[in-house]
């Protein structure tokens, strides 16, 4: 297809913590709001399939409230029998942690060939806490990074059985079968920022995307990309690059900050800065979160961290992090980050967040996808189909 590709990326929070960090020592899981969660959310997942999404996007964090999907490939294998068109794309697993890349390796095959190529595979290191909830050494995490890539690819893409001696994982006669369903493998994508991931993703021509960061930020990573893929004799495109906020649609601007306000406080200022402050005790040396040392730790978060510990509506907004409004706002501001940005060829809504109701998160995809949806589609030239032979973008 050309034009821009539309995702629903989803985390999966938990709605019901309160004074916490990571990893929520002193809040409880309740058992019958959980399970209706989990329905919720694959409901709205399967909806937006529904409502012409062409992708739904989801990801891994683990003993976290932020998001409640410590294995994507679960999530992904429930959309997979739920949906009949949308790619289901991972944003991300994070193979530094994995035991066992092989099986990975496998399980995304078996769901490439269960859904027709309608996977995409992202891999991302990770954010501290994964490190720290399976006492992996952070340090490690780049070299880690790199040996489960090139085992999981070798493991689609080997002719014949091959033994694999790393320094993190050693195996006699790798050969997975199934084969993946697209050729060569599932297109790849990874989140990257400093100019170590990111010469390492151009040199092997695979997209990335970014978040947490400004237009003006992301076009100063989204160029270095391009400077780098440049020197390498590939010149990108719009293709290789997503980028993803978080997004509320009302009949009217005024409306939409009403309903979207306190769900975006509990979002950023209790399951995001909750996840930093644990993230920072655990950097610190610490064990676990002493809530005698909170402030110390929120005087050390991550500058992310520090913004979400203290969430303002209007910064988020103007930063362009969160995009709330009419549909004519938010189509508007999406065309103007991607302008900024130098252009993007698939952009990762996070349609439901904190403890936003599941009939505002309904309401708020369908006011996307028919009067928000159409404006975005003439944006952006994405080469292929949802479903593509990943041959011209990994």
């Amino acid at each position: 297809m050309a034009g821009m590709e539309l995702f629903d990326f989803h985390i999966m929070p938990y709605q019901w913590v309160n004074d916490h960090a990571w990893p929520f020592p002193n809040d409880k899981w309740d058992r019958e709001k959980g399970s209706k969660l989990y329905k919720d959310y694959l409901n709205q997942l399967e909806y937006s399939d529904e409502l012409g999404f062409d992708g739904l996007g989801v990801n891994e964090h683990h003993f976290s409230a932020y998001g409640l999907m410590p294995s994507p490939t679960i999530m992904a294998s429930n959309l997979a029998a739920r949906t009949e068109d949308a790619t289901i794309a991972f944003f991300a697993n994070v193979i530094p942690t994995r035991e066992n890349p092989v099986r990975l390796a496998e399980e995304i095959a078996m769901l490439d060939n269960m859904t027709e190529g309608r996977i995409i595979s992202g891999f991302a290191r990770g954010i501290p806490t994964e490190y720290a909830s399976w006492s992996v050494p952070m340090e490690e995490s780049r070299d880690r990074f790199e040996e489960a890539w090139e085992l999981i690819l070798k493991t689609w893409t080997a002719d014949e059985p091959f033994d694999w001696d790393g320094e993190y994982w050693q195996y006699d006669n790798v050969y997975t079968w199934p084969r993946p369903y697209q050729e060569p493998h599932p297109q790849l994508w990874m989140p990257a920022e400093s100019e170590e991931s990111l010469r390492w993703a151009a040199e092997r021509e695979v997209g990335i995307g970014s978040v947490f960061n400004s237009p003006q930020e992301m076009r100063e990573i989204f160029d270095e990309y391009r400077e780098y893929a440049n020197e390498e004799g590939n010149p990108v495109g719009d293709d290789k690059f997503t980028v993803s906020r978080t997004v509320y649609v009302a009949e009217t601007d005024e409306k939409a900050a009403e309903e979207a306000r306190e769900a975006l406080k509990y979002h950023y200022k209790n399951i995001t800065a909750g996840v930093h402050k644990g993230a920072t005790a655990w950097m610190m040396g610490d064990d676990e979160y002493d809530p005698e040392k909170e402030e110390t730790y929120i005087e050390n978060l991550h500058p992310h961290g520090e913004l979400a510990w203290n969430f303002d509506f209007d910064e988020f907004a103007d930063r362009g992090e969160v995009i709330v409004g009419s549909p004519e706002t938010v189509a508007a501001e999406i065309e103007r980050q991607y302008d900024v940005v130098g252009g993007f060829g698939r952009f990762a809504g996070q349609f439901t967040f904190g403890n936003l109701s599941h009939e505002k998160a309904i309401r708020n995809r369908e006011l996307f996808a028919d009067e928000v949806m159409p404006e975005l589609r003439r944006m952006g030239q994405v080469t292929g189909g949802t479903a593509q032979t990943a041959g011209a973008d990994d």
